[in-house]
């Protein structure tokens, strides 16, 4: 009996252990390695230098409407008295008695201005009243100072009577040259300063070039799909000399600034309200190449897409020991990308593989180097499953690692594009311009995806209503 149930306790034990080995090889036990930490190198991308070209043209015919209009409907010169001037015993009035007609010579603005005059005399014999058309010839030198003030100095070049004052008197009408004289030179004094007056305010460049200047720095959404932001701070502002033609007074105001490129929502920015004397360039200047630093990003999930769409149920084989990936999983450790490979069969769990993303720019694609398993992933299987690294599994999954741009860099440069094809900044101001080139610069890893920053260098000026 006792024989009988030490059998039976030794099928039992032994049944107990094939049972468990048989269960044991059909269902592995899980088994992961030491995951690598997800963590990211903070970067602080160096602003690039660029120039802002400001084309500021004025409308000589809006110059002489605005002149026109300011001088048109009311007494220009306005004297009912004997007593002043020094005494002169000298009355006089004046309007203008047709439209002022303007032209540029040589840095210099001139006015053609028809009087008509009411003049009255005392000649101590009684008072002697007379009436006549003058045209007078001006000359207006300007020149923009460096808080951007405008000096005017305007000289009387000639006179011509288009109606020659005739003296009214009791014993008939007699022509009287101290009349004339004293016309021309009162006519001469009140009309240089208004002129003066007037162009100072019409052509005053500050008003408009300190809206520009804090315009600039109001963050420009440069790519809506990215959420991506160009900051400008201007820094120096310059011109070039004044010239003119028939139809216009031009100049190029230059703003050298710095551009910063951000990710998200509308960064805050502190406006400098302070705008800097001006500097004076030469009329060749042409320097106008606007340059920023933009990026494309492959998020982190569809990295994971496209590698899964590769690697999910491929099985490896090393002799009768086989693997399938079951899943894929993608983020960031410092510069390097860390790829989580969940397997299952001979081996089953987590291991991690590192590479660095790089730029292929002859497939215009993102790749993986120096792609190897993770240390202590490497570590782990060569205690228990050395047989993977013999297979072509580390490769494949590197070959899979492969992330094209072409479209990304097509729609990026498209939305770039459009929006400085005409983006206005503020009421008045717009930004104007266009891509030249667009090339990658270097890839690096956010917490969220894998960036490719891409060298920008086009045109750009600001176009302000109002010069």
């Amino acid at each position: 009996m006792t024989e009988i149930l030490d059998f039976m306790k030794f099928k039992y034990l032994f049944l107990s252990a094939v049972c468990l080995g048989f269960l044991y090889c059909k269902t592995p036990a899980l088994t992961n390695a030491p995951k690598p930490a997800e963590q990211y190198n903070p970067v602080q991308e160096t602003p690039l230098s660029s120039t802002i070209t400001i084309p500021v043209n004025i409308s000589i015919s809006d110059l002489v409407k605005t002149i026109n209009t300011s001088l048109s409907g009311k007494a220009l010169y306005e004297d009912y008295s004997y007593d002043n001037n020094g005494g002169d015993n000298f009355m006089m009035n004046a309007w203008k008695s047709r439209d002022i007609t303007l032209n540029l010579s040589d840095q210099a603005i001139k006015y053609y201005i028809p009087l008509k005059l009411w003049m009255k005399k005392n000649l101590y014999v009684g008072e002697a009243e007379a009436e006549g058309e003058l045209g007078l010839s001006f000359k207006t030198t300007y020149a923009i100072q460096p808080d951007w003030s405008l000096k005017t100095f305007t000289i009387l070049e000639y006179h011509e009577w288009l109606s020659k004052p005739v003296l009214k008197t009791g014993m008939g009408n007699i022509s009287i040259e101290s009349i004339a004289s004293l016309a021309i030179n009162q006519s001469k004094t009140m009309l240089t300063k208004q002129i003066d007056q007037i162009v100072s305010q019409q052509l005053s460049l500050r008003p408009s070039v300190e809206s520009v200047w804090s315009a600039l720095q109001t963050p420009t959404l440069l790519s809506d799909t990215y959420k991506m932001w160009v900051k400008t701070t201007p820094t120096s502002i310059s011109m070039t000399p004044v010239s003119s033609d028939w139809n216009t007074i031009q100049t190029k105001i230059s703003v050298d600034c710095i551009n910063e490129v951000l990710f998200g929502e509308k960064p805050a920015f502190r406006e400098n309200t302070y705008l800097p004397n001006l500097k004076f360039i030469g009329p060749d200047y042409t320097a106008d190449d606007f340059q920023i630093r933009v990026a494309t990003d492959v998020p982190f999930p569809e990295a994971e897409r496209l590698a899964k769409g590769f690697l999910v149920g491929q099985v490896f084989e090393s002799g009768k020991k086989k693997v399938k990936v079951e899943d894929i999983q993608i983020w960031g450790n410092n510069d390097r990308l860390v790829v989580n490979t969940l397997l299952s069969g001979s081996f089953t769990g987590n291991i991690y593989f590192l590479g660095r993303p790089v730029f292929n720019p002859a497939r215009n694609r993102i790749e993986m180097e120096d792609f190897d398993f993770h240390i202590d992933t490497k570590s782990m299987l060569l205690r228990s499953a050395s047989w993977l690294f013999q297979g072509p599994m580390r490769k494949k999954i590197k070959d899979a690692m492969v992330f094209p741009l072409d479209e990304n860099v097509k729609a990026l440069r498209s939305e770039i594009a459009n929006t400085l094809k005409s983006y206005p900044i503020q009421p008045g101001v717009t930004l104007s311009g266009g891509v030249d080139t667009l090339f990658v610069e270097n890839t690096r890893i956010t917490p969220n995806s894998i960036r490719v920053n891409l060298f920008s260098k086009g045109k750009l000026q600001v176009d302000v209503r109002g010069f």
